[in-house]
């Protein structure tokens, strides 16, 4: 029993590190790359020139622009929101966002 709690504790701690709201705000004309590797890298996976590791698969029905320009907006339970990123520089983040999406 000690160990699941513990289990649990962890993954609580983990979990709420990447959520909550953030302050990261792009400069105009920064690209989704960009934005990937400077806001979401820590929680969403590695990235390089020659490779990119993605930790997230959105489903068919959430897989457009709408949905991921909300989620990177507002946030959810386990993902912080980004209220700064906004206009070109979303449209920008949620199109690789969606280029990269591993159900794609």
């Amino acid at each position: 029993m000690r160990k699941q709690v513990l289990l649990v504790a962890a993954v609580v701690a983990v979990l709420s590190g990447c959520a909550g709201s953030d302050n990261y705000t792009p400069a105009e004309g920064t690209s989704g790359k960009e934005i990937f590797a400077k806001a979401c890298i820590g929680c969403h996976g590695a990235i390089s020139e020659t490779e990119l590791t993605t930790f997230w698969e959105i489903s068919a029905e959430n897989a457009n622009a709408a949905f991921v320009a909300a989620k990177v907006t507002q946030g959810s339970m386990t993902m912080s929101a980004f209220p700064n990123i906004k206009g070109a520089e979303l449209e920008a983040i949620t199109t690789f966002v969606l280029e990269h999406n591993k159900s794609k």
